[in-house]
């Protein structure tokens, strides 16, 4: 076999360990298999070092993009999320894209195809917001509205 300048590198997990008279905090690279135990580098410290447990910090789907269906596919994906909660993510999404174009040009287009759809109704949300407009209306306006 010939020899090369590339080296293999083999990714072995990371353990912490502390020297417990110390506090030195060092990492050492073990094989999974491997007993889990630190002596110093020389051996001879049996006893004073106490491997370390950290909580891994991974996180991939935090942002996610308000117009790109797959984002937010790939985010709700193996969650275990409630209906309720995909809901509220949705609406998170909803709010991001109104907040940067004035209004949501997605939830506009599921308004207009269901106004299509359905011979000319407006979708439910659609009413509860042209009534809650009314309602704002006439109370500018001096009148109360007792629901």
């Amino acid at each position: 076999m010939k020899k090369s300048g590339v080296f293999l590198i083999l990714i072995m997990p990371l353990y912490l360990y502390e020297n417990e008279e110390t506090g030195e905090v060092i990492e050492v690279l073990q094989g999974m298999n491997e007993l889990h135990e630190y002596h110093g580098t020389n051996g001879k410290e049996k006893g004073l070092w106490r491997r370390v447990y950290v909580n891994p910090t991974l996180s991939f789907d935090t942002q996610v993009d308000a117009f790109n269906q797959k984002s937010f596919v790939n985010s709700t994906a193996n969650k275990n999320d409630t209906y309720g909660d995909l809901f509220e993510r949705s609406a998170e999404a909803s709010a991001k894209r109104t907040e940067q174009y004035g209004k949501d040009p997605i939830k506009e287009k599921y308004y207009a195809e269901y106004n299509k759809k359905t011979n000319g109704k407006l979708h439910p949300e659609q009413q509860k917001e042209k009534f809650k407009k009314a309602v704002e209306k006439a109370d500018r306006a001096g009148i109360k509205i007792e629901l």
